[in-house]
């Protein structure tokens, strides 16, 4: 062991596939993208409120919750 290996395995988690950390894998993303865009509007904020959680990316979560938070305004304004 060399001084610069981590200590456990739980320090290399950082570097573990999206997937396996539970999250969503690019793969999935694209295709909730895809559904998202086709779906009626009654189901996005399901959708986003369902998939934001497995978001690891920071862009792309910030950018999902822009839209829930959009269809949530819009929803009470109505």
């Amino acid at each position: 062991m060399h001084a610069d290996d981590p200590a456990s395995p739980a320090c290399q988690a950082h570097e573990a596939d999206d997937g396996y950390m539970g999250f969503a894998t690019r793969e999935e993303i694209v295709r909730f993208l895809k559904e998202l865009d086709g779906a009626p509007a009654a189901a996005k904020a399901d959708m986003l409120r369902t998939m934001l959680p497995k978001i690891r990316d920071d862009v792309v979560h910030t950018e999902l919750k822009a839209q829930l938070a959009a269809i949530e305004l819009n929803e009470s304004n109505t």
